[in-house]
């Protein structure tokens, strides 16, 4: 059985006094590290949340960067290609003309030529007619 004593409130208040001093002595710092270290972790998952955001909106900045640099890629390319179909019909307009030039010198050179062999066969035209008249009569005149 328990005896009722004065050893028993001595017991009780060892026990108490036990508690206060272990709370001191380990359950507080314990608490208190557990508390710094949950600190750490929050601030170390803000840190995370921040380098994330700012890798998102770095992420989003390098594809409207690129966005940019393709439509400017293909704004230049247009331009380009225009330039060259410029140049392609400054370039067939400058030929066709050439060509134009020299078909109407060839043409004339031609019409010289044709209107010099008219001359020359009219002004044989006397002789050719001998020589037909020969060949069919079989004579000379």
């Amino acid at each position: 059985m328990i005896n009722l004593d004065i050893t028993l409130w001595i017991q009780i208040v060892e026990a108490l006094l036990m508690v206060a001093i272990l709370h001191y002595i380990l359950i507080k710092p314990v608490m208190s590290i557990i508390k710094e270290r949950e600190e750490q972790f929050k601030a170390l998952e803000k840190e995370i949340n921040d380098l994330f955001s700012s890798a998102e909106e770095t992420l989003k900045k390098y594809e409207m960067e690129l966005e940019k640099a393709r439509s400017e890629g293909m704004r230049k390319r247009e331009a380009l290609k225009e330039e060259a179909r410029k140049f392609e019909k400054e370039l067939l307009a400058k030929v066709m003309k050439e060509v134009e030039e020299k078909k109407l010198n060839w043409e004339k050179q031609f019409k010289a030529e044709l209107e010099d062999l008219r001359s020359k066969l009219v002004a044989q035209k006397e002789m050719f007619a001998k020589l037909i008249v020969e060949k069919v009569l079989g004579r000379s005149v």
